[in-house]
């Protein structure tokens, strides 16, 4: 009877040190889970907006105006920009602003995304991530 009694009380001190195992361990877990959650947000926006300015250069090789160019590649990186991005800038420059059709584009973005978890706030000053994507090409 004593010895089933002995094992009954070594139970449950091992019960106890679960529990504390697992109070020490789950804000980590959490706190790791939450930032692959974040990363993977952050890094998936930013291939769109990636592809999307890439996709405005596009429009803007193979323009006649430059005022008009610049409205064609401005609306077309709106239209394919991810619609969670905020600040949005579009900086439109020429190599050879004399001859625009003879020289590269160069078309700078720049935007933040907010986070979407709580610790966003941990890594950012606003909860937002501040990015930027260019591309250039060689106008055609």
């Amino acid at each position: 009877m004593e010895k089933q009694a002995l094992s009954n009380k070594i139970k449950r001190r091992e019960s106890g040190q679960s529990m504390v195992e697992l109070a020490l361990t789950l804000p980590i877990i959490l706190l790791l889970l939450a930032g692959i959650l974040e990363f993977g947000w952050v890094y998936g926006n930013s291939l769109t907006a990636q592809n999307a300015t890439r996709e405005g250069v596009r429009v803007g090789i193979v323009a006649n105006a430059q005022a008009e160019n610049n409205q064609l590649v401005t609306d077309r990186i709106l239209s394919m920009f991810p619609d969670v991005a905020e600040n949005v800038v579009i900086t439109i420059t020429y190599s050879n602003p004399a001859n625009f059709r003879s020289g590269d584009i160069t078309v700078l973005v720049t935007y933040s995304i907010k986070g979407i978890t709580p610790f966003a706030g941990l890594l950012t000053t606003n909860g937002a991530f501040s990015l930027a994507t260019d591309c250039t090409m060689k106008m055609s």
